[in-house]
């Protein structure tokens, strides 16, 4: 409750203070700013665009925003701030900031088509009906022709372009099915957790018979703190991706860490090989069975919430926590555990005197006694040890009293996976070089591109990769022995 009080307490402030500044009613570049930092971006954003000139000055933008009650919020500032040509268009209701003008009463309601079709005459007026018009021009050409006719032929629609609307907020009850191709940007105030739907908000304007030369898109991203908790970003990349694999077409530009995953032939391959492997069971199962390739497959949120809520039981004690921590449990033979070790490695290794290093590569292993992989991937080890974390611990004396020989077991073992990921060359008879990896599967290249800044080009130059897989190179963060 007092927790409750303390949010509503502050939310007053906040509506406080942006009552004030409208109130204030002082020069309008003073009223671009607010305490509000999304808002006042946003501003920037749509001043930007007027400002660039781009496509012949082209003033219309969509705002997409999740709730109507922010898209409500951002037509009244955007309003008191000195916007005008106005309008919100959602499913409960659409108006303009001169519906009044449209003898729409007070409260202002318009339907939807109206409004968009005073936002996009170019597209809902004049390509999508049947006038009894022709002329020898096409396009923009034709269209201005078009409204000449119109002011002496339809009173009606000519008042509809003469009162124009320049910035729509909507809901996602726009988000298809709508040509507005007249708009040259979206601007996704609040970015929707499905990919689908963003999509679906930019192909408004990004359809076929677009008279702009560039269309533009904006994403708002939650602040870094709310980001780190829902993890919203990857999640959307995530899907994005597999969406991709199955061969819808998404933009590559969406943002710059989706461009790189879509340029990655090495993460295609992965996420390919484990589309087919799903395939092989049900097609229910990729649509959202216990197996399936789903949302958490892709996310790993469900381990990111548990790991949250198991961290923050006793923050002290893990931030405490040095490296090298271990425990241990009894595998069950009958599900194909194999005696081993489950690792935790950091890379590159942590400097004795830098407090403030970080781990640039993380990889999470199980591995047998020999070094040999037991699961292939980090997801297969976090749903192994799911299923193992309320185990009894058990480790054998001889590892917890730290007797050489048994600790030296486990060491090779760390050292023989190490060594497999060695990238080995070969120079062929044109010259080229030709890369191949001993045990080891492409994405873990990952980890010697990341890891410093020779990278691929260290290869090139005939540097030993061996060396950069030693164990000196790897931090052990924490580990759990697997017996039987």
């Amino acid at each position: 409750m007092d927790a409750l009080d303390n949010l509503y307490v502050n939310l007053q402030k906040f509506a406080a203070n942006l009552t004030g500044e409208i109130a204030k009613k002082s020069k309008q570049a003073s009223l671009h700013k607010s305490c509000d930092d999304k808002l006042e971006v946003l501003i920037g954003k749509i001043l930007d665009k007027r400002k660039s000139g781009a496509n012949n000055h082209n003033p219309k933008v969509v705002i997409f925003t999740v709730y109507r009650d922010t898209a409500v919020y951002l037509f009244e500032q955007l309003q008191a701030r000195g916007f005008d040509k106005l309008a919100i268009a959602s499913g409960t209701g659409s108006y303009s900031d001169d519906s009044d003008s449209f003898g729409c009463g007070s409260r202002r309601k318009q339907s939807m088509e109206a409004v968009l079709e005073r936002f996009a005459p170019y597209t809902k007026l004049f390509l999508e009906k049947e006038w009894a018009f022709s002329s020898e021009k096409q396009g923009l050409a034709a269209f201005a022709e078009w409204q000449d006719w119109i002011a002496e032929n339809h009173p009606d629609t000519h008042q509809k372009l003469t009162q124009p609307i320049d910035i729509l907020i909507a809901t996602d009850a726009l988000s298809e099915g709508q040509n507005l191709q007249d708009a040259d940007m979206v601007i996704n105030y609040d970015i929707h957790w499905n990919p689908v739907r963003i999509i679906q908000r930019m192909g408004r304007i990004d359809r076929l018979g677009n008279p702009n030369e560039q269309i533009f898109g904006i994403n708002f991203w939650p602040s870094d703190n709310i980001n780190s908790y829902l993890n919203l970003q990857g999640r959307i990349e995530q899907r994005m991706a597999a969406m991709k694999l199955a061969g819808s077409e998404v933009d590559p530009q969406f943002s710059d860490s989706f461009a790189k995953m879509a340029h990655d032939e090495d993460f295609d391959r992965k996420m390919n090989n484990r589309m087919m492997e799903q395939m092989l069971i049900t097609w229910d199962d990729i649509e959202g069975g216990d197996q399936g390739l789903g949302f958490d497959s892709l996310s790993l949120e469900g381990y990111r919430q548990d790991l949250l809520a198991e961290f923050n039981r006793d923050q002290d004690k893990y931030r405490q926590m040095p490296k090298g921590v271990y425990s241990g449990f009894l595998g069950d033979r009958a599900t194909g555990d194999r005696e081993g070790i489950v690792a935790l490695l950091g890379y590159p290794a942590k400097p004795s005197k830098q407090l403030d290093h970080q781990y640039q590569v993380f990889d999470l292993i199980y591995i047998d006694k020999s070094g040999k992989l037991v699961l292939n991937n980090q997801k297969e080890v976090l749903d192994f040890l799911t299923i193992n974390k309320d185990q009894e611990r058990f480790v054998p004396d001889v590892v917890d009293r730290g007797e050489p020989g048994a600790i030296a077991e486990l060491v090779k073992a760390l050292k023989a996976w190490l060594s497999s990921q060695a990238v080995q060359t070969e120079v062929m008879e044109d010259g080229t070089i030709k890369e191949t990896m001993g045990n080891a599967p492409r994405e873990l290249l990952g980890l010697l591109k990341k890891g410093d800044k020779m990278a691929l080009g260290s290869i090139k130059q005939n540097i030993k990769i061996d060396e950069k897989f030693q164990s000196d190179k790897f931090d052990l963060v924490a580990w759990v022995l697997v017996n039987s």
